[in-house]
C-alpha cells in the first residue's frame, strides 16, 4: 500500500488491515485510486475546514489540526483539490485558492498520468469567468498543460482485473450489455446496468436513462441511483451537457451530481423551470447545498409565475458569488 494512500485512510478514519486487496484504478485516472462516494465527501469536508482556517474563521485546535489534514492530503485528493481551488476562486481572500493552488502544482508536475492532466486542464477554472483568482487557475491549468506536453499520450497501464466467478457480466463487452439492458428483466436487469455504470463510453448514459422509465418501479428507481453515481465521476463539461440531456431523468440525475460543482450555479438556476418537477427540484436541492443552506424555491407544485419570482431571487444571489 502507498504511504499516500495509508495517510489518507487514516485520516478518513478507515481501516488499513482491510485495504489488502489493491484499489481499483480511478475511470477518469488509472494512476489514481478508486475512492467512494463517501471518501471523496470527507476530502471534501477536509478542503472546506481548510479554506475556513486560512480565512480566518476556525481558530485555535481545531484550526491547526484543519490545517495538518489539509498538509497531509496526497495525490489521491486530486479531484477534492479541483473542486476546493473552483470554490476558493469566488472567495476575495487570496491565500485559500494560492494554497490549493500551490498544492495542486505540486501534485501535477510528478504525475505521469495523461489522463489525470488532462482532467485537471479541463476542470480547474472550468465554467469560471469572473474571479479574483483567475491567474492562479491559469496558471495551474497551464502547469497541467506543459507537464502532458512532458508527458505526451502515452498511456498508463490499467491493471486487468481477473473475472469474478460469481460475474459472469464482467467478461461481456459494453455494447452486448447496453443492448441486454433493453431485452432483460427484473434482477437479471438490475445486474445488467449495475455492471454497466461502471464501465466507461457514450453507450452508458442512455442505456441509464432508458431503464429510468422501465415499467418495473424497482428498476426504473436502481437506474436513477445509477445515473447519479455515474454522472458524479464524469468531467464537468460531461455533466453540464446532461443538465440539458432530452431525457428529464438524465437532467436530474445530472443535477444531483451537480451539488459538488458551484460552477454550475448557472446551469442549476436555468433548470429551475425545467418541465419536469423531479428535475427542478434535483437542481433546487443542488443549490440549496452549494448556497450552504439557503433556499429561494421554487416549491415542486410552484405555478410558472413562483418560477419566475424564485429564479430571479437565485439569480440575484449567483450574481453575488461572481464578484
Amino acid at each position: 500500500m502507498s504511504s499516500t494512500l495509508l495517510s489518507l485512510l487514516l485520516l478518513l478514519n478507515a481501516d488499513p488491515a482491510a485495504t489488502d486487496t489493491p484499489r481499483k484504478p480511478n475511470p477518469l485516472a488509472p494512476s489514481l485510486p478508486q475512492l467512494t462516494d463517501a471518501e471523496e465527501e470527507k476530502l471534501d469536508h477536509v478542503i472546506e475546514r481548510f479554506i475556513q482556517f486560512d480565512i480566518g474563521k476556525l481558530k485555535g485546535e481545531e484550526g491547526k489540526k484543519a490545517l495538518k489534514d489539509f498538509n497531509d492530503l496526497g495525490p489521491e485528493a486530486t479531484f477534492a483539490l479541483i473542486r476546493g481551488l473552483n470554490k476558493s476562486a469566488s472567495i476575495e481572500a487570496t491565500c485559500p485558492a494560492a494554497t490549493i493552488g500551490k498544492k495542486l502544482v505540486a501534485i501535477i508536475r510528478r504525475s505521469n498520468d495523461p489522463e489525470l492532466l488532462d482532467f485537471c486542464r479541463e476542470n480547474i477554472g472550468a465554467g469560471i469567468t469572473k474571479s479574483p483568482h483567475l491567474g492562479i487557475l491559469k496558471d495551474v491549468r497551464f502547469t497541467a498543460q506543459m507537464r502532458k506536453r512532458d508527458v505526451g499520450n502515452r498511456p498508463i497501464a490499467r491493471p486487468v482485473d481477473p473475472p469474478k466467478p460469481d460475474n459472469p457480466l464482467a467478461k461481456v463487452a459494453t455494447k452486448e450489455l447496453a443492448s441486454r439492458a433493453g431485452s432483460e428483466r427484473g434482477d437479471k436487469l438490475k445486474a445488467v446496468l449495475t455492471e454497466l455504470e461502471q464501465r466507461p463510453g457514450e453507450l452508458v448514459l442512455p442505456a441509464l436513462g432508458v431503464a429510468t422509465e422501465h415499467y418495473e418501479s424497482d428498476v426504473a428507481s436502481h437506474a436513477r441511483e445509477l445515473l447519479v453515481k455515474h454522472l458524479g465521476r464524469q468531467p464537468v463539461s460531461a455533466l453540464k451537457e446532461a443538465l440539458k440531456n432530452d431525457r428529464a431523468a438524465v437532467r436530474g440525475a445530472a443535477a444531483r451530481a451537480a451539488e459538488k460543482y458551484p460552477q454550475l450555479g448557472e446551469e442549476l438556476i436555468a433548470l429551475l423551470d425545467d418541465k419536469e418537477a423531479d428535475a427542478r427540484q434535483a437542481a433546487r436541492e443542488s443549490l440549496v447545498k452549494i448556497a450552504k443552506g439557503s433556499d429561494h424555491g421554487p416549491a415542486r407544485d410552484a405555478s410558472a409565475a413562483d418560477r419566475a419570482a424564485a429564479i430571479k431571487l437565485w439569480r440575484a444571489w449567483w450574481l453575488k458569488q461572481a464578484k
